[in-house]
């Protein structure tokens, strides 16, 4: 009779090892290193936000992996701006007199 080898589930399961957990940082100091304030990070982990950041939930608390958020930071499209055009001083006159002109009506 054969003997059927034992599978081994270790190799099945997640890292969990390998996931420190001096390797998560909270929100507040992901804020920090961003340099900007909890209430815009938390805006950028919604779901419905076109490119969320990502984040853990453990219960109530949110975790954030570092090296995800550099990663997350370094693939995000960066925003298209409309060219800002210059006014001439002649522009500003206009505009100040057709002001003038409507607080007198």
């Amino acid at each position: 009779m054969f003997r059927i080898p034992q599978k081994s589930f270790a190799s099945d399961a997640p890292q969990a090892a390998s996931l420190a957990p001096d390797q998560f940082i909270s929100i507040e100091e992901v804020a920090r290193r961003l340099h900007t304030d909890v209430g815009w990070v938390r805006e950028k982990i919604r779901r419905r936000c076109s490119n969320p950041m990502p984040v853990f939930n453990l219960g109530r608390h949110l975790v954030f992996d570092w090296a995800q958020v550099v990663e997350w930071v370094r693939s995000s499209p960066r925003p298209i701006h409309a060219a800002h055009k210059r006014r001439t001083k002649q522009q500003i006159e206009k505009d100040a007199a057709k002001k003038n002109q409507r607080k007198v009506a």
